[in-house]
């Protein structure tokens, strides 16, 4: 069985903790399926501490998971795809016979258009502070000079997320 939630984008979550992020969405997902968090036999999330601006701020969200009795789990620095994937991994050598995933972002007190760019290389790329707009400016760039993608492949892209962000109802 398969279950999916997510919670509404919001541009600003001042007033929520990971915590209170992650919590409804676990607790939907859990009633959809039947399954109480014990019978979880891995768990894994997906986030980025970095945006968070403080170390293992993942942490924080197993008090919403439930960590009691101790469960196997794991966090990758990264999106939900990886997270998916190393449960998958898990799911299909038999470590695990159920897995619950899932994936967060809140981004750190400060202007998430200059946030994004402290992780750029110290040296080269940090001192120019360009912001991400700008950044992906130079990757469409590279992907058409490059000959991976030309300016109408980009832009169906744009659109197709567009439309989908249209039509779902958190975004």
């Amino acid at each position: 069985m398969v279950a999916f939630a997510q919670s509404d984008h919001r541009r600003r979550t001042d007033d929520l903790s990971e915590v209170e992020m992650v919590m409804p969405v676990l607790h939907r997902v859990l009633a959809d399926t039947g399954l109480t968090a014990r019978e979880i036999g891995f768990t894994c999330s997906g986030s980025s501490d970095y945006l968070a601006g403080r170390a293992f701020s993942f942490t924080m969200t197993l008090d919403g998971v439930g960590a009691w009795p101790p469960v196997s789990e794991s966090h990758v620095e990264m999106d939900g795809a990886w997270a998916l994937y190393e449960a998958w991994v898990k799911l299909r050598t038999g470590e695990a016979d159920t897995a619950l995933v899932y994936a967060y972002g809140k981004s750190s007190p400060g202007s998430l258009r200059d946030v994004l760019t402290r992780q750029l290389d110290p040296y080269y790329l940090a001192p120019l502070w360009p912001d991400p707009v700008a950044l992906a400016a130079l990757q469409a760039r590279a992907l058409i000079d490059a000959g991976e993608a030309d300016e109408p492949a980009l832009a169906a892209v744009g659109a197709r997320s567009r439309a989908a962000a249209a039509a779902n109802p958190h975004a």
